[in-house]
This record gives structure tokens, C-alpha cells and sequence, in this order.
């Protein structure tokens, strides 16, 4: 406890004339280290991305720290199996949506009434556009795949947003932190075989296969704890305005306790460290049509007459595909992530028992496929789908091409994510 008291000069005593209990202040430990703030900590907005074992102990972490932002992305259900290694979850909680729960025990274990806490049940990869990264002070990845992390690495690139990686496997943990546009990114060192693994839940037409199972990492509640523990401890610092080293690999093995760091190179041809020079925010979400898109973003004020959404390089619309089989031609209208493997074979050759897995897996088949859409080159039909439909996920910066040629870039907004955070 301090006292403050004041000298009676004619008295020759003093009088108590505030006091102040540290014992009721509970970041009062934190705040003794001499860079600490926080207050930065507390305008903070973290992203943490998978909430398993890692994220679970990051949550709880950022949750005691006095983290006043918080935002929890994971499309997985809590299994029995969790419960061991992650301290947000009880038994009553298995079948419900990890994002979900983790939310509720965040905001129930935060010492502060007035933190915000919001959740998304979905695939990173494909349901959140670059918007909600940009929102982000910094993304915390608490992920077991490649794919993944190297969704987080691109759209934080395009964002100019930091991230923190970290991965363990039996009693070793790693952590890395990036801060575009400083090189290196996650990707640059990626291995042939790594890049390739990125992509085994998709077939050679980048559908969804059915029978994708993913790998289960070894390991133990203990090793999540050390490496959760480092991984928010630099985005503390950076938080706060210190230095952290950027791409340097934090890496430890508990069963021999061996403790380094590593450098990690720039890639020159790496093809991640792409990022939007401007961007416009309009007001506009996933739910508006296609057509509402275009003749909004055709005013003169934004891209102009003829104004052309461009897919390119982002994501692909299938409209029609020849099956695999007889080479019919099956309507398929969708985005290629939303598409079965299986749906690539008609009806008529699956009920003689033809599937995707009897199929020659690496024959590729006819495609019409459209990735750029204007209202003269677009069908009535699809001008009426709305950006949802087409496969734009939620609060995603679209790319633009004005009568010039010129790409000019727009940023959705969304009213359903993100409603205390910003």
C-alpha cells in the first residue's frame, strides 16, 4: 500500500491525505516493468487464429494480460480429446463450436467487464477477406497446417498487418514472428514437400475430397503452455513498442532442453509479399448482388464506367465442368472451395457406381470457368448472385479494374463480425 501525506509545517506532523492499495490493482505486477503500457494493451486488437491447445493457452494468457480486444477464428467442434490440453474447455462443452465456447471463457476469465471478445466459426482460408486482418493490430497463429499459416502469411502481407506463428510436435516448439513488409515471410522457406502437403485436402481441381483426413501432432499440455507462453510474450513487446526480432525462429526441444534461435532467409522469388498500396472502404457487405457491386463501384468517384471485379489470382467460379466420365456437362454455378471432388461425376455415372477415387485422379477435367465479371460480360443470372454466392468472403478487399486497365481496390464491410472491435 502507498501513502501520500503532507507536512503541517506549524503542526511538525503529518496527515494522511490519500492511499492507495496495490493489492487492487491486477496488473499491478505487469506494470512494474519499466516499458510496460497498459493502456496499449488494452486498445490492442489481436486476432488469434485456431483455438486447440496452443490457443487455448494464448486466450487464457491474453485474457490476464488485459488484452482489451480479442478476436477467435476456428471452423473446428470441441472433441473429448481436447479436453487434456486445453484449459477453456469442460466436458459439457464437447460437440460445440470451439470459436464459440473460447469466447464465453475469455470474457468470464477477463478481470476487466468492458473487454471485447468476438468469435467466427469458419475457414480462415476461404470465409475471411483481407478486410478483417487490416482491422488487426496483430494476428497470433496457433495453427497445426500449413495451408493455413500460409493463408494467415499472405493476407497479413496484403494487410501490412504483423503476425506470430507457432507450432510444436511431441515436447519441441517453435515460434516466429513477421512484420510485412519486412522479408522474411513464413513462406520463404517452405520446402517443395511442405507446399505440396498444403494442399492434400483438395484434388487436382482444387475441389474438396471427402476422405481428406488430417494429421494429429503429438504432444502434451505442457508443450502448448511453453510455446502459447513465448508466442504472446513477443506480441507483448511488440504491443507495447519494443523490439522483436523479425524472422528469427524461437525454438526449443524439451526432452533434451536445448534452447536456440535461428535465422531465417528472404526468399527473392517468393510469391507472398504481395500488399494493396490504397484501398477504399465502401459500404457494401458479402450479402449485396454482384450487379449492386459493380454500378456502385462504376461511379465516377471510385472506378468508373465499365468497372471490372477481377477473380485472378484470388479465387476461381466455376460455372460448368464436362464429368469426368462420360464428359456430360454438369452446371455447377459456385465458387471451386464449395465443390465436392465427387460432384465432377453426373448423376447417371454415379448411379452405375463411378466416384471421384475410381476416377484418374490427376486428369483434369473441362472447365468453363469465369474471373472477371463486368455488367456487359456477366449473365443476367449471375449479376443477381450475391458476392457471397461468387465465393467473396466476409470483409475481403476486391480488386478492381477501372477503363484504364488500372486496379483499384475496395474493402467490404461487414455488420455481422467484428461489432465491438474497432
Amino acid at each position: 500500500m502507498r501513502t501520500r501525506m503532507v507536512k503541517q509545517e506549524s503542526m511538525k506532523s503529518f496527515n494522511i491525505i490519500h492511499t492507495k492499495n496495490f493489492e487492487d490493482n491486477p496488473t499491478d505486477r505487469q506494470e512494474r516493468i519499466a516499458w510496460w503500457s497498459q493502456e496499449k494493451l488494452k486498445k490492442a486488437k489481436v486476432m488469434v487464429v485456431g483455438a486447440g491447445a496452443i490457443g487455448n493457452e494464448t486466450l487464457k494468457n491474453l485474457a490476464l494480460l488485459g488484452i482489451g480486444n480479442i478476436f477467435i477464428v476456428d471452423f473446428d467442434i470441441i472433441s473429448t480429446s481436447n479436453l487434456s490440453r486445453t484449459v477453456l474447455f469442460r466436458k459439457t462443452d464437447v460437440g460445440k463450436k470451439k470459436a464459440e465456447i473460447a469466447a464465453k471463457r475469455v470474457k468470464e476469465m477477463a478481470f476487466h467487464d468492458d473487454i471485447n471478445v468476438e468469435w467466427f466459426h469458419g475457414d480462415l482460408v476461404w470465409d475471411l477477406g483481407t478486410g478483417v486482418f487490416s482491422e488487426m493490430d496483430i494476428v497470433l497463429g496457433c495453427l497445426d497446417n500449413v495451408e493455413a499459416r500460409m493463408a494467415i502469411n499472405r493476407q497479413c502481407w496484403l494487410a501490412k498487418t504483423p503476425w506470430v506463428d507457432s507450432g510444436m510436435y511431441e515436447l519441441g516448439l517453435r515460434v516466429e514472428f513477421y512484420n510485412p513488409p519486412q522479408e522474411p515471410c513464413y513462406e520463404c522457406n517452405l520446402t517443395p514437400t511442405q507446399i505440396q502437403n498444403s494442399n492434400k485436402r483438395y484434388s487436382c481441381d482444387y475441389t474438396k475430397l471427402k476422405a481428406f483426413n488430417e494429421d494429429k501432432m503429438p504432444t502434451t499440455q505442457i508443450t502448448s503452455a511453453i510455446v502459447s507462453g513465448i508466442q504472446v510474450q513477443e506480441a507483448v513487446k511488440f504491443i507495447c513498442g519494443e523490439k522483436v526480432q523479425t524472422g528469427k525462429q524461437i525454438y526449443f526441444q524439451g526432452k533434451t532442453n536445448d534452447f536456440d534461435i535461428f535465422s531465417k532467409r528472404a526468399n527473392a522469388s517468393c510469391t507472398a509479399h504481395a500488399s494493396y498500396p490504397d484501398v477504399t472502404e465502401i459500404p457494401l457487405d458479402v450479402y449485396c448482388t454482384l450487379k449492386q457491386f459493380l454500378e456502385f463501384v462504376s461511379q465516377q468517384q471510385y472506378a468508373g464506367t465499365n468497372a471490372t471485379l477481377d477473380f485472378r489470382g484470388d479465387r476461381t467460379f466455376i460455372k460448368t465442368v464436362s464429368c469426368r466420365t462420360c464428359h456430360k456437362t454438369i452446371e455447377l454455378m459456385r465458387p471451386v472451395f464449395r465443390i465436392e471432388a465427387d460432384e465432377f461425376i453426373c448423376k447417371s455415372c454415379k448411379t452405375e457406381g463411378e466416384s471421384f477415387s475410381n476416377t484418374n485422379t490427376n486428369l483434369e477435367t473441362e472447365k468453363v470457368v469465369q474471373d472477371t465479371f463486368n455488367i456487359e460480360n456477366t449473365d443476367e443470372s449471375l449479376l443477381n448472385f450475391t458476392l457471397y454466392q461468387l465465393g467473396v468472403p466476409h470483409m475481403h478487399v476486391l480488386s478492381v479494374l477501372d477503363s484504364n486497365g488500372t486496379y483499384k481496390y475496395f474493402k467490404l464491410i461487414d455488420k455481422t463480425i467484428l461489432k465491438s472491435i474497432h
